[in-house]
Parts: C-alpha cells; sequence; structure tokens
C-alpha cells in the first residue's frame, strides 16, 4: 500500500518558507496524518541531536522525546480548550517543522563554533548567547502559529513564550 507524504508535493516546501517569513499559516499546509506524524519525529530527532552537543546521549535522547510529547501534549489541550480540534493536525505539523528548523540552526550554529573555535575559548557561553535569537523566533513563530486558532495577539505570545520556555529552559537541564 503506498502512503501518500504531502512532504512531496509541490505546495508544502513553499508553504513552509512562507511560514519562516510569516507569510502564510499552518493552515496552508495539507491536513495529513502522515506529515504530522513525519515532523514531529524529524523534530524529535532534530532536538536531540541539538541537545547531544550538552547532555549525555540517553538525556538527548530522553530530551527529544519529551520535547515532542509536550509539544503535541500541549498543542492538543490548547486546540481542545479553545474547541479548535479540527485544526491539530495542521497546527502540530507546523509547530514541530518550525521547532525542526530551529533545532537544525543551533546544530549547525553550533557545529560552526566548535570548529572555529578551539576548546580552551568559551564556546558554550557563546552559543547560549546566540540561542537567544533563535528562541525569540521561536515565540514569535508559535504565537503567529496560535494566532490562527482564534488566539488574540498577547494570550498567542505568552501561549508561544510559555512553549518555549518548557521546552528550551525547563525540559533541557531536566534531561541531563
Amino acid at each position: 500500500m503506498p502512503m501518500n507524504i504531502p512532504l512531496l508535493n509541490d505546495q508544502t516546501p513553499r508553504t513552509v518558507l512562507k511560514m519562516i517569513n510569516l507569510e502564510a499559516s499552518q493552515l496552508s499546509l495539507p491536513d495529513s496524518r502522515e506529515l504530522m506524524l513525519g515532523a514531529l519525529g524529524v523534530y524529535g530527532v532534530l532536538q536531540a541531536i541539538a541537545q547531544a552537543f550538552n547532555h549525555s546521549l540517553l538525556g538527548s535522547l530522553i530530551y527529544g522525546l519529551l520535547s515532542t510529547g509536550f509539544l503535541y501534549g500541549a498543542t492538543y489541550g490548547l486546540l481542545r480548550v479553545l474547541k479548535e480540534d479540527a485544526k491539530l493536525q495542521r497546527t502540530a505539523t507546523a509547530l514541530a517543522i518550525m521547532g525542526a528548523i530551529a533545532a537544525l540552526a543551533y546544530t549547525i550554529l553550533h557545529l560552526i563554533f566548535a570548529i572555529a573555535l578551539p576548546s580552551p575559548l568559551p564556546t558554550e557561553k557563546l552559543l547560549r548567547f546566540l540561542l537567544f535569537p533563535i528562541l525569540i523566533w521561536m515565540a514569535f513563530m508559535y504565537a503567529f502559529l496560535f494566532r490562527h486558532v482564534s488566539l488574540r495577539p498577547v494570550p498567542a505570545f505568552v501561549i508561544a513564550a510559555l512553549f518555549v520556555l518548557v521546552i528550551e529552559v525547563i525540559l533541557s537541564p531536566i534531561c541531563r
């Protein structure tokens, strides 16, 4: 039985690029369970890879699983409260894709600075400094996506900031 994964469709990569530029919402994505599961899987793997520089292998794998579970579970709970259950697959897909892009950016930055700067230099402090704009971008991106599920701007930003804080600030030290 062949699987029809819309990621291979021409429209999906263009929609993702438009979402990065805040020109399109998650409602432009195909409503596909396979795409959502694939996006969540890639998100979990890239989050684990991004944390593997600072955590043990087991800790980074646990972090990838917990952050994926939190992202999906909190999105499910939020949309359930808002009575917007029909938007769950698209919203979870969009959040996972944007989070995966942020994790990939952090991984690339880490590799560039780990290679460019020798070990006695404070590479980790510099990376934490560079991670801050990525976290701010994630909060704004998540807020933009939450605006398209019936939230006003301030509640959308507060919830987006809570998502980012829980995933990046609370779960990260727990999984060391």
